[in-house]
Formats: structure tokens, C-alpha cells, sequence
């Protein structure tokens, strides 16, 4: 694609710059939720695989439990 001049009236130019700051403030307080919000999954991620770990603690400890407790003497 060619690129092609832009023309701007001068009257307009400074309102044209104004949006276009605006636009690039806005972009880059998307950008910075953006980053919170992977922030904040990597934590959860996190605590799922510790709950998870936990979990399988416990059951393992059950079952060591359970196998004692029912398991017939010799």
C-alpha cells in the first residue's frame, strides 16, 4: 500500500494531536491492566497448585490412615 501525505488544516491540528495523546494515555493504561491482570492470574495459578498439592497431601495421608485402621492383623 502507497503511503500517501495527510493534510490537516492548522486550525485542526492541535485538536488532532490532543487525540491522538489522549488515544496513546489510554492505550497505555489498558497496557497497565493488562499487566495487573496477568499479575494477578499468575498468583491465583499459584495457589491452585499449592491448594492442589495440599489436597493431595490430605488424601494421601487418609489412605495411609484408612489402610491402618482396616487393614486385618496378622
Amino acid at each position: 500500500m502507497e503511503k500517501m501525505p495527510v493534510f490537516i488544516k492548522i486550525e485542526n491540528y492541535e485538536d488532532v494531536l490532543d487525540v491522538v495523546n489522549l488515544i496513546k494515555e489510554k492505550v497505555a493504561g489498558i497496557k497497565n491492566v493488562f499487566s495487573q491482570v496477568e499479575q494477578l492470574k499468575k498468583e491465583e495459578d499459584n495457589k491452585i497448585v499449592e491448594w492442589r498439592k495440599n489436597i493431595e497431601q490430605i488424601d494421601s495421608k487418609i489412605n495411609n490412615i484408612d489402610q491402618i485402621l482396616f487393614e486385618p492383623e496378622n
